[in-house]
């Protein structure tokens, strides 16, 4: 695109003149620019930077702008696979088709989890979701972050961030039990803003997987003073007593819990043992 600064010419003198741009056909990319909004024909004809075209064109760095190239394809093809997003990104990576997951991974969103790259990717799922803003999303990335820097002092072991990759697993992080007993503790992470008035929404297959884990904790983090989160870290043994239960041809899918349940269990994070 940045040809179309440096010349005035049209799409075909384009097409005409230059068999290849880089290393790709100069047609196929100037299709593509016009069918994803970057380019226009001006009042002479000539081929002209679009308001997103600019934008991309002034996005620094090479990941980043094929992080927004991708935000713009899918705005504006709805690919089918971008459903995927809801489940994590290695499920929208294994449907997206061979070429666009190359795009992924040369755009250094497949795998990692900085800031840019889970912010990419809750702006995917929010996308999938028909929406542009997930504020709840935001609030419990903050305290899946919170767990992951609690259970890396607490063991000394950098915990994996499971959500960030498929958050159908029913559990967000893994960890270990202890600096010393490295066997497997799934953490699922439930966040608030609200403080005692919040509540934790659980899912049936979240319980599901507490109960099939050898070793599981709720992570309940209140912030409601975000500068002094509060953690409250719940064993099954005490979730289960304001779980529902099946009765009749009844079977429950998702409930509500008051964070108040878990009162006296709240406090500034230290190195308590899981499921105190």
């Amino acid at each position: 695109m940045a040809i179309t600064t440096r010349q005035q010419l049209s799409f075909t003198e384009i097409k005409s003149s230059f068999a290849y741009l880089g290393s790709l056909l100069s047609q196929d990319v100037v299709d593509t620019a016009q069918s994803l909004n970057w380019l226009h024909a001006g009042e002479q004809g000539h081929a002209e930077l679009t308001l997103r075209g600019e934008r991309l064109l002034s996005t620094a760095g090479y990941e980043a702008q094929l992080r927004q190239a991708l935000l713009d394809y899918i705005d504006i093809e709805h690919p089918s696979w971008v459903q995927n997003a809801t489940f994590g990104r290695s499920r929208v990576i294994s449907f997206a088709g061979t070429q666009i997951a190359q795009v992924f991974v040369e755009a250094g969103l497949a795998d990692g989890t900085d800031d840019a790259v889970v912010a990419f990717w809750d702006a995917l799922a929010a996308r999938a979701r028909g929406q542009r803003d997930d504020k709840l999303t935001q609030i419990g990335r903050i305290g899946e972050r919170l767990t992951i820097k609690f259970e890396t002092q607490r063991t000394g072991r950098l915990p994996t961030w499971i959500a960030i990759d498929n958050n159908a697993d029913g559990y967000d992080v893994l960890s270990v039990v202890d600096a010393s007993d490295f066997k497997r503790l799934t953490i699922e992470v439930k966040t608030s803003t609200q403080g005692a008035s919040g509540f934790a929404m659980l899912t049936r297959n979240e319980w599901d997987m507490a109960m099939e884990s050898d070793a599981h904790v709720f992570h309940l983090w209140s912030l409601r003073d975000q500068s002094k989160p509060q953690l409250a870290v719940v064993g099954n043994e005490s979730m289960l007593a304001h779980m529902p239960v099946d009765q009749g041809r009844g079977v429950w899918d998702c409930t509500k819990i008051p964070f108040s349940s878990f009162i006296d269990a709240f406090g500034p994070p230290k190195n308590q043992p899981p499921g105190s």
